[in-house]
């Protein structure tokens, strides 16, 4: 089917959706049962699409989408055949073409924050491709950024102040974003799919060295806890002093009385205490009984006593 040029603009043409080649975009996936989605699907049905999708022209009749994979996947469930392009050069460098998609893909609302630290890696990597970054380099440049921006160097600063702008985000939370990256795979796709507060993310992010990491992410995506308690279970490890010697430890039985002593307080200054201090002894709790479970080992129970056969 040939293409339908309008007489307003000589890039601006409806061309065939089967000849649109889509290649990594900033947004990994498209969630079509999201409402946002759903939404897009009836205003197109509604209103047609009223914004172009941007493209470099490729091969014979073939076209590379730049941006605007939300709409050419809403056009391919409506089975539209046609959809409006604008063609800009495909000479452009890799870092414009990134900041292109990254620009769109930041004003939708169902953009999660993988995507964005992808998007933001991307770009600042593709404007600064003789740096060889990676996360840890892109990390320790904005770190330096932050700290003294007179010692970095001009394109740096002209790359994030860039960076910035587009994304809308301040230097230190694109280093928070960017760190994300550096988590499991298993802890990424739990940020992905809303299983984990990123919020959350950032502290396995700032807490890498934690020995039982992934113990803990485990045991709150069963029993999901507040911020500053997941930050006391990934930061406890710090605060255990070094064996010096022989330590005589108390008597698990007090540890046992003083719960209890815990208990009758609580009791009798039921309508004293607020909710907030309740729930501040609750958050303590959760980090013990966490510390409980991940750090002491249940000892096997002990073999039944082997009866002797009487004297005759």
């Amino acid at each position: 089917m040939a293409t339908k040029k309008t007489s307003v603009n000589p890039e601006f043409l409806y061309i065939p959706v089967a000849n649109i080649v889509v290649l990594e975009q900033v947004r990994s996936n498209i969630n079509i049962e999201s409402d946002s989605f759903k939404s897009l699907v009836q205003s197109i049905k509604d209103k047609g699409i009223l914004e172009p999708l941007l493209v470099t022209k490729g091969d014979g009749d073939s076209y590379t989408l730049v941006c605007g994979e939300r709409r050419l996947e809403a056009a391919r469930q409506l089975e539209l055949e046609l959809v409006p392009v604008r063609i800009i050069e495909a000479g452009k460098e890799s870092g414009e073409t990134i900041a292109l998609q990254l620009t769109e893909n930041l004003q939708r609302e169902d953009l999660n924050p993988m995507d964005q630290a992808k998007g933001i890696l991307a770009f600042i990597q593709a404007k600064l491709p003789d740096k060889n970054y990676d996360v840890d380099g892109v990390m320790s440049e904005l770190m330096c950024y932050m700290r003294k921006p007179e010692d970095v160097s001009e394109e740096v600063v002209d790359t994030v102040s860039t960076t910035t702008q587009i994304s809308g985000k301040s230097t230190r939370t694109m280093l928070r974003t960017i760190s994300l990256l550096k988590l499991s795979d298993e802890i990424q796709s739990a940020i992905r799919e809303e299983k984990l507060q990123v919020s959350q993310g950032y502290l396995f992010a700032a807490n890498l060295d934690c020995p039982d990491l992934m113990k803990i992410f485990d045991a709150i995506l069963k029993t999901p806890v507040t911020n500053a308690t997941l930050n006391n279970l990934l930061t406890a490890y710090k605060k255990v002093k070094p064996d010096t010697g022989v330590i005589k430890l108390p008597s698990i039985t007090k540890h046992v009385a003083g719960l209890r002593s815990i208990e009758s307080f609580i009791e009798m200054g039921a309508k004293k205490y607020t909710r907030p201090d309740l729930q501040a002894l609750l958050d303590e709790l959760h980090v013990f009984c966490a510390l409980v479970e991940l750090r002491i080992p249940i000892a096997p129970e002990p073999a039944p006593e082997k009866k002797k056969p009487p004297q005759v």
